[in-house]
């Protein structure tokens, strides 16, 4: 990783530490002094597709997240808005068709390459609740999640990588649309456990290869699980 990459990296990192900072500071006046943290973990499937003709989806990848979210109760206990910050891998695997310059090394035509990324995750959604039964919530949420890439690693089907990093060709920043339902089972004091499913589509292109035009987004199906407290 080249000292520019590094510096503009460090930058977004600072800039989205401070963004969930600043909310989980100001969020709770808004809502009233009602808000809650949680504790999660994911494991997770994600896949890479390409609008290139060049380019062509392989196999997905079995990722994991981690970290901790904040719900700020708007109003009531039926809707919040919802950020934090966790630790995702991500990635997947692509086929070009022609040879490609991969980190300065060149790949011969047809090599499966496949991605392995680390994000920093850092979502805004809005959080809609069902009343309580039986101790028993249901809620759905929509909004988006920023992927800030702090490290990005390939393997090549003709033993060029082998899970090694590789530099400038995962792009530092793109942002994703998330689609999540689940539940919420209340433990009592305050405390609750939470299970769901959240499916992540990346918006912005992923890869930034200068061999091929290609667009290349993320996809990403999350089996999430927390403590609430």
């Amino acid at each position: 990783m080249n000292g520019k990459t590094w510096i503009k990296k460090s930058m977004v990192m600072k800039k989205l530490l401070s963004v969930v900072l600043l909310l989980f500071l100001i969020a709770p006046t808004y809502a009233q002094g009602k808000y809650r943290l949680t504790f999660l973990a994911s494991p997770q499937v994600s896949w890479m597709s390409s609008g290139s003709k060049d380019v062509s989806p392989d196999r997905s990848l079995l990722g994991f997240g981690y970290g901790v979210e904040g719900d700020f109760f708007l109003g009531n206990e039926n809707y919040a808005l919802t950020t934090g910050l966790t630790m995702s891998s991500a990635g997947g695997s692509l086929i070009y068709s022609p040879s490609i310059n991969l980190d300065g090394k060149v790949l011969p035509a047809g090599t499966k390459v496949k991605y392995f990324i680390k994000y920093i995750e850092v979502p805004f959604a809005l959080k809609m609740r069902s009343k309580d039964f039986n101790r028993t919530r249901i809620f759905a949420q929509f909004g988006i999640t920023n992927w800030l890439n702090v490290d990005a690693k390939a393997s090549s089907s003709d033993g060029t990588y082998l899970k090694e990093k590789i530099r400038g060709e995962v792009k530092l920043f793109n942002i994703g649309l998330n689609v999540g339902v689940g539940l919420e089972y209340d433990l009592g004091h305050g405390n609750s456990l939470t299970g769901g499913l959240v499916y992540s589509n990346g918006l912005l292109d992923a890869t930034s290869n200068s061999t091929v035009s290609e667009s290349t987004t993320i996809k990403v199906v999350r089996f999430r699980f927390g403590f609430v407290f």
